[in-house]
């Protein structure tokens, strides 16, 4: 299982969050991408709202039109 909120939660690599980095939240990549609220049904039960999906994950997830 993940322990970590710098790790995305579904492939398990660095996401590159800013706030699990311990800088503002306002200067991260996700600040101005839209999630899909379809790939946020992908993310473990346990990890929702505890680590962030990386911008690799939301390419591909918007990319494959899923």
């Amino acid at each position: 299982m993940i322990e970590s909120a710098g790790i995305c939660p579904l492939c398990g690599r660095d996401n590159g969050c800013a706030g699990a980095a311990g800088r503002s939240h306002e200067g991260c990549w996700c600040a101005g991408e839209v999630f899909p609220q379809e790939i946020f049904e992908r993310v473990p039960e346990e990890l929702i709202g505890k680590a962030c999906i990386c911008k690799e994950c939301l390419d591909a997830f918007k990319r494959n039109g899923e």
